[in-house]
C-alpha cells in the first residue's frame, strides 16, 4: 500500500499534503489492525487443524479450549490453549516424549519423576479405569500453528492491504 503525495510549494497545497497524509496514516492503521486480527482468527483455525491432523484429538476438549483474542488497543492478537493439559500435548511427555521430542523443546524436561522404562499408572476419570503409560510423543500444534502463520504471513497481508 503505497502512496505518493504530491503537492506544492503554496501554504494551501502544503495543508492538503498534511491532511492527506494523516488520513493515509489512519487507513494504514486500520489496515495493520485488521492483517493482526485476520492472522488471529486464521491461527486459531489452524491450531485446530492441527490438533486434528497431528492425532491428539480424543474427546474435542483440547480443540474447543483453542480461542483467539484481538485487542485493537493494544494492535495485538493472541491465540490461546486453554486445556490444562495442553503444555503435555505440545512437548510430550516420559521416555515416549523423550525419544520423539518437541522441535523447540527449550528447558522441557522429559521424565522428570525418574520413571524411565517403568512407566507409571494413573487413573482417567473420564473412563473411571487405571492406565499404564510410558509418556506420549510431542503433537506440537503451536509450533506448527507459528511456523504456518509465518510462512502464510505475507500472503495474508497482500490480501488484507489489497482491499
Amino acid at each position: 500500500m503505497s502512496k505518493k503525495i504530491i503537492f506544492g510549494l503554496s501554504t494551501k497545497e502544503i495543508n492538503r499534503a498534511i491532511r492527506d497524509l494523516k488520513r493515509y496514516k489512519r487507513e494504514l492503521n486500520k489496515k495493520v489492525s485488521l492483517l493482526i486480527e485476520t492472522l488471529t482468527d486464521y491461527g486459531v483455525d489452524v491450531a485446530k487443524a492441527q490438533i486434528r491432523e497431528l492425532g491428539a484429538w480424543y474427546t474435542g476438549e483440547l480443540e474447543s479450549s483453542i480461542t483467539g483474542y484481538f485487542s485493537p488497543t493494544l494492535g495485538a492478537g493472541v491465540i490461546k490453549a486453554g486445556s490444562p493439559y495442553a503444555v503435555f500435548v505440545e512437548f510430550g511427555t516420559g521416555i515416549v516424549g523423550q525419544t520423539s521430542p518437541h522441535p523447540d523443546p527449550k528447558d522441557w524436561q522429559y521424565d522428570i519423576n525418574n520413571h524411565g522404562e517403568k512407566g507409571w499408572w494413573y487413573f482417567n476419570d473420564r473412563d473411571q479405569k487405571w492406565h499404564w503409560t510410558k509418556g506420549i510423543e510431542s503433537r506440537p500444534f503451536m509450533y506448527n500453528t507459528v511456523q504456518i502463520l509465518e510462512r502464510e504471513c505475507m500472503r495474508i497481508a497482500k490480501e488484507v492491504f489489497a482491499r
